[in-house]
Formats: C-alpha cells, sequence, structure tokens
C-alpha cells in the first residue's frame, strides 16, 4: 500500500502538533518548578574565603574556566555557614558570590537556567514526535506483514488444491 503525498503532509502536520503541544506542556512543568524553587531556597551573598582547585571542567553550570572555591555566608539564623561550591575561575579570597542555599543553609545549585528549559522542552518534543512516528511506522510495516502472510497463506492453499485436483 502506497501513501499518498496528502497522507505524509497530514502525518507531518499531526507530528509538529504533538511536538508543540509536548514541548509546551513540559515548558510549563519546568518554569512552575523553577518559580517554585523560591519557596524553599533564597539567593545569598557569599564570599570567597579561598580557592581550592582551579580549574574544573564540565562541573555544574558554572561558566568555564571554573574553580572549587569554599565561601562563607551568614544564615537567617544570624551564623556565619560555610560551603564548598563551583564558582568562575577568576574569584579569588575576599570576592563576593551569590549562591542559592536550601532551607537548612546547604548550598545548592539554583532554578534551571531558561536556555536549559527551552532546551529540555524541545528535545521532549522532539523524542515524543519521533517516537510517535517510529510507532506508527512499525504498526504500518507490521500490517504490511501480516497482509502478506495471509495472501501467502490463501496463495498456498489455493495451489495445494490445483494441485491435487491435477493428479
Amino acid at each position: 500500500m502506497h501513501v499518498s503525498s496528502a497522507g505524509r503532509v497530514l502525518t507531518a502536520a499531526l507530528l509538529v502538533i504533538v511536538a508543540c503541544a509536548t514541548s509546551a506542556i513540559v515548558s510549563s512543568l519546568l518554569i512552575r518548578g523553577a518559580d517554585a524553587y523560591a519557596d524553599g531556597h533564597r539567593r545569598v551573598t557569599a564570599q570567597v574565603v579561598r580557592v581550592l582547585r582551579t580549574p574544573v571542567v564540565g562541573a555544574r553550570s558554572a561558566p568555564l574556566p571554573a574553580a572549587v572555591v569554599e565561601a562563607v555566608w551568614t544564615g537567617r539564623d544570624g551564623r556565619p555557614h560555610t560551603g564548598r561550591t563551583v564558582a568562575a575561575s577568576g574569584h579569588q579570597a575576599g570576592d563576593r558570590l551569590a549562591l542559592w542555599v536550601g532551607a537548612g543553609e546547604e548550598l545548592t545549585p539554583g532554578p534551571s537556567p531558561t536556555a536549559m528549559v527551552v532546551l529540555v522542552a524541545l528535545l521532549a518534543g522532539l523524542t515524543v514526535s519521533g517516537g510517535l512516528w517510529t510507532a506508527g511506522h512499525l504498526v504500518r510495516t507490521g500490517r504490511r506483514v501480516w497482509t502478506a502472510r495471509r495472501a501467502m497463506a490463501g496463495w498456498e492453499g489455493e495451489w495445494r488444491t490445483i494441485t491435487a485436483r491435477g493428479r
């Protein structure tokens, strides 16, 4: 069975609609999560105490090159807290650094950046529409195989009937 060009256009249009809808849903969920991040976390200004290692490649979402620094900040309880994090390698002892901390004053990575939300949403849309196309392709192929096997079985039955009469 041959798929017409109108069928291909319709399939492509449906896959684009599915991809857009999936991307919209995923981005909505990710944005809601990023907005809710501030409920259990807060941004603090910390002071770099010392630079421990430099450079670190591919660590977290810090700009590269990056370094591991030890920083101190004042918690909600008024006491100083310290922690280690990855930051741009240009920092030196005494520099100020904006960080995110959780409810227990532990360092956290911060909310998802906008570029990450967009990338994940786009990839989710492409993945779902690609999976749907693949499933449709497998169904079409399976239907062709099933039809061919039924036709072959019918032809073999007719051939057996013809050859039995001819003896």
